[in-house]
């Protein structure tokens, strides 16, 4: 019996090696590497990293707020409903005047402590640059690696919200907030400072476009940029937001207003105004049609508003399918433009609205043990006990929470010279420093990421060079900082829901030099993902990843240009995705899985153009059940060496290997994910997932 199970084993192997069909023989050295296998998620410090960020100290301090003993967080991470129960501003929204109040104090005392000496800086940079004809094009004055030194920061700096110091008080509620230049918004331990629900604080437009609806018009979609961000930033030098508190966008509580007169869609798909009426300060009749998006004008409709959670899912499950130009007007947590050192350090970020950090055109952007998890426990808590359901019944989970992005790093389209923001209305009167638009030096280390999108996107839609100059959007290599060792960074970081790390959609620009390292993806949507289309179109090269771990992703591996069908602007001329010399080393996947290796097909849609495939190198890629792996491979030229998916040549498929795989490798050398895999840190009783004994060390 031993004999018959052994011989049994070994055709199976020599089956699995050879193939069938296009399928060639195995002729790959399958000699596993001879070092250690690497351990994922020990690494805590890394030599190829700038220092970790550091809290302030007390006499850094410009300001410190302390929470109002009425506002308390629950156990669950959510606001108790009593807290903003009206229809007044000083009830929905009680903290931020007195917020922004403290912030713009402190960008005036740094403006005028370091704004003068940042202005001759920079002028005194872009100078030399000039008159040296310098051949790095892509500086334009002092780099953010200058500004951090210590001549460029003020004595004080910080603004600290702290819980309450005679109470139970531990919570904000705000609006829209300004940051200033040079500023630091420190968010205490035990602190959470939360959206107001309040749409008249992000409705920036009196005549529109508006906030908080599907449609704008009856043929154009809603649009972010329609509403404030809770937390804005543009032109700023040395600016962070810190500390072990938390944000919660509280994307899932119902939306309401300070005016009467504005228009909200309720679950019922009525709506309360029109946005026609209230700019004439009318309300419309009954049976008048909604132009937000919803049926009709119902004025005693007992159903509630809509939450933002709810905008998503209409506008992109519901109206999208059916009209294709629908989307949500719905603000994101934070938008930074032009910035030269931001730091994002030890937050935790919570139920976004939409994406929850947008930041482009940084030159130093640092985001280290930032917690995302959207969403948290505090989405699903509701007076009620139902699970706060949304309009169709369904409780909040990653599915639901829709476009919540975790971060879309990217570059912005233009160069520009600009004033330093000092405060929500005042701009430094030093002078106006250079932001050449680019995004560089860009570090995500040591984070928690876990949302109902992607988790890391970088987005290479804009070049702020000329056409034609040959320069990616997004590049690793530009202007790296002495203080690193590349210049666009991912390590180090545990990754859970979502669409793991990608490059794209947009890659309009380009995409190159990109180091993803030492991360683990615990139970991703997919993991490690390239997307484009031909409405878009872009060269993506040298994006390296290398010591990943990844758990029972659908899809571990995704690298296609049919990300969409977005319709090309010109029916003729598509752009064309390019992806090659990518690089995949020391991937190990637990669990079954499938992978993409997809390239553009020549003639694609019937319009003539050649070929353009993948071109891709796989070292030392392994499953630990390679039968439980699917991968689809079209237009790819793939070097394998020691790879047991199921990948091989195909001629109808233009599969081109240099290689190849075989079932039978073994896994005993693959990267060790031993210790990888952890829970989510249970910051305030905000996990979703709760503690388990996988993650403790009793």
């Amino acid at each position: 019996m031993l004999y018959r199970v052994t011989v049994i084993a070994c055709l199976s192997a020599l089956l699995a090696a050879c193939g069938s069909g296009d399928n060639a023989p195995n002729t790959s050295s399958t000699t596993p590497p001879t070092s250690a296998a690497f351990k994922v998620g020990t690494t805590t410090s890394d030599p190829d990293l700038p220092a970790a960020p550091q809290l302030p100290t007390a006499d850094q301090v410009c300001s410190t707020l302390e929470a109002s003993n009425n506002l308390v967080r629950q156990p669950s991470g959510a606001l108790g409903p009593e807290a903003d129960n009206g229809t007044t501003s000083a009830i929905l929204n009680p903290d931020q005047a007195r917020i922004q109040a403290a912030l713009d104090a402190c960008g005036a005392a740094v403006d005028a402590q370091v704004g003068a000496a940042i202005y001759a800086a920079d002028a005194a940079a872009a100078a030399s640059q000039t008159a040296a004809a310098v051949p790095n094009v892509n500086i334009k004055g002092a780099s953010a690696q200058t500004l951090a030194g210590a001549q460029y920061r003020a004595k004080q700096f910080a603004v600290r919200l702290v819980v309450s110091s005679t109470g139970a008080g531990n919570a904000f509620i705000t609006g829209p907030l300004t940051l200033p230049s040079g500023v630091m918004l420190w968010i205490d331990n035990g602190v959470t400072v939360y959206a107001t629900r309040d749409v008249m604080a992000y409705a920036p437009n009196a005549a529109g476009p508006y906030c908080a609806n599907t449609a704008v018009s009856s043929t154009k979609a809603g649009s972010s940029s329609n509403c404030l961000a809770l937390i804005n930033g543009n032109y700023l030098v040395n600016s962070a937001v810190v500390g072990g508190g938390s944000i919660d966008g509280r994307a899932a509580s119902e939306i309401t207003t300070s005016n009467s007169l504005y228009p909200l869609m309720r679950v019922d798909l009525s709506c309360t105004n029109t946005y026609a009426a209230y700019a004439k300060g009318q309300q419309a009749a009954t049976g008048t049609p909604c132009d937000d998006g919803g049926n009709f004008v119902n004025t005693s409709a007992s159903a509630r508003h809509m939450t933002w959670w709810d905008l998503a899912w209409l506008g992109n499950m519901i109206e999208n399918g059916t009209t294709g130009v629908g989307s949500q007007s719905n603000f994101r947590m934070m938008v930074f433009n032009y910035a030269k050192n931001l730091t994002l350090f030890g937050i935790t970020l919570n139920n976004s609205a939409n994406f929850h950090v947008v930041p482009s055109g940084v030159d130093g952007l640092t985001v280290w043990n930032v917690k995302v998890q959207t969403p948290s426990a505090s989405a699903s808590a509701n007076p009620a006990g139902n699970g706060n359901p949304n309009y169709l019944g369904m409780v909040p989970t990653v599915d639901t929470a829709k476009n919540t992005d975790a971060f879309d790093p990217g570059s912005s389209s233009k160069a520009v010279t600009q004033a330093l923001t000092t405060g929500s209305t005042t701009t430094s009167s030093a002078g106006k420093i250079a932001f050449d638009g680019y995004l560089k030096n860009v570090v995500f280390a040591y984070n928690y990421l876990s949302t109902g999108d992607d988790d890391i996107a970088i987005k290479g839609s804009s070049n702020p060079s000329p056409s034609g100059s040959g320069l990616y959007g997004v590049d690793g290599n530009r202007d790296v900082a002495s203080d690193r060792k590349s210049g666009f960074v991912i390590a180090h970081n545990h990754i859970y829901a979502g669409h793991g790390v990608s490059v794209g959609s947009e890659t309009n620009a380009g995409v190159t030099n990109i180091q993803v390292y030492d991360n683990s993806f615990d139970g991703s949507e997919q993991a490690l993902r390239i997307k484009s289309d031909w409405a878009r179109g872009g060269l993506v090269t040298n994006i390296n990843y290398n010591n990943i771990c990844i758990r029972n992703s659908g899809q571990a591996l995704l690298f296609t240009p049919y990300y969409s069908t977005k319709a090309l602007s010109n029916p003729t001329s598509p752009l064309y995705p390019d992806f090659h010399d990518i690089t995949l080393s020391n991937i190990h996947n637990i669990g079954g899985t499938s992978a993409i290796f997809e390239g553009f097909e020549a003639n694609t849609g019937g319009i003539a153009h050649a070929q353009i495939p993948l071109g891709m190198t796989l070292t030392n890629v392994l499953a630990d059940s390679p039968n439980n792996v699917a991968v689809t491979a079209s237009d790819a030229n793939l070097t394998l060496n020691n790879v047991n998916l199921p990948i091989f040549p195909s001629t109808a498929n233009r599969v081109v290997l240099t290689g190849s795989a075989s079932q039978s490798l073994s896994t005993a050398n693959a990267v060790d994910c031993s210790t990888a895999y952890v829970d989510f840190p249970a910051i305030g009783d905000s996990s979703t997932n709760g503690q388990t004994w996988a993650g403790s060390s009793q």
